[in-house]
Parts: C-alpha cells; sequence; structure tokens
C-alpha cells in the first residue's frame, strides 16, 4: 500500500469521525442540553403559576363574562331601536312621494 493510497484512507476516516463528531452536537437531546433547558422552563412556570394567581384569573373571566352579558343587552337594545327609526324613516320617505 502506497502512502498516497493510505493517505486518502486517513482523509475518508477523518471525515467520518468529523460528520459522527458534529452529529452529536446537532442532537441536543443526546448531550443533555435541551433536557436541562426544558427543565429550567419547568421550574420557572411551577414557580410563576401559583393557586392564588388560577383563582384570580376565575374571578377575571367571571367579571368578563359578567360584563359582556351587559354589553349583550345593551347591543341588543341599540339594535331594537336602530330598527324602528329605520322603519320610521322608510315609511315616512315612502309617503312622501
Amino acid at each position: 500500500m502506497s502512502y498516497f493510497e493510505m493517505a486518502i484512507i486517513a482523509f475518508i476516516l477523518a471525515g467520518i469521525a468529523v460528520a459522527v463528531w458534529r452529529g452529536g452536537q446537532a442532537n441536543p437531546e443526546s448531550t443533555g442540553k435541551l433536557a436541562r433547558r426544558l427543565g429550567r422552563v419547568e421550574t420557572e412556570l411551577k414557580e410563576k403559576a401559583t393557586v392564588g394567581d388560577v383563582a384570580a384569573l376565575g374571578t377575571e373571566i367571571a367579571e368578563l363574562k359578567s360584563e359582556m352579558a351587559g354589553d349583550r343587552r345593551v347591543n341588543q337594545l341599540t339594535y331594537e331601536s336602530v330598527k324602528r327609526l329605520e322603519g320610521y324613516f322608510i315609511q315616512k320617505g315612502t309617503e312622501a312621494k
């Protein structure tokens, strides 16, 4: 075997080694980086979401629902008033001709 052939084989093996090494870096779960990051996010979420926060959110949602119900009634009354006015103007408009 000549030195040239051995150099080619060494070059190919070095290329395979680099590809395997970089492939391991491309997969963060195999190095544990992704697992650590997810663990930190989970810890932060646990610290921020307390039972009091959830209860306060429930209260806010109930308040919003009651406001929406009140707005719905106002909207219905406004719609009925507009329909009456529209009917009045249509009636007056057809009588004028």
